[in-house]
């Protein structure tokens, strides 16, 4: 009985996001579910556990893909480890060589961007 909730619970979490970003890192169900419902996932307490644990899961850190984009003409401002529907990925708001803003997304394990989406 307790699973069904869980179940369409994870199906909404996808249907909000659409299909896989294409992360090489995966956030097991159990925590992605912990951290993204419930009451509790805005408490400071489980906001902090969250990022601590995401960081514990991604192989580059955030000064690691921030050197990378930066060689590749980026510059950042803003950059925050994320688990989207149960995929972990660098949610990174930078701007390109030719002034445009940007939301890229990366994937943490080896710098490479997953998707781009152009800010207004």
């Amino acid at each position: 009985m307790k699973t069904l909730p869980l179940i369409s619970l994870a199906l909404v979490s996808l249907s909000l996001y659409g299909t896989s970003i294409g992360s090489s890192v995966n956030v097991p169900t159990q925590e992605h579910l912990k951290y993204t419902f419930g009451n509790h996932k805005n408490h400071p307490v489980q906001k902090l556990e969250e990022r601590q644990y995401l960081r514990s899961l991604a192989p580059m850190d955030e000064m690691q893909i921030k050197n990378k984009l930066s060689l590749q003409g980026y510059t950042i401002s803003n950059i925050k480890l994320r688990d989207i529907a149960s995929e972990l990925v660098y949610q990174v708001y930078a701007t390109d060589t030719s002034a445009k803003m940007l939301r890229l997304y990366v994937d943490p394990t080896n710098g490479s961007i997953l998707k781009t989406e152009p800010l207004q």
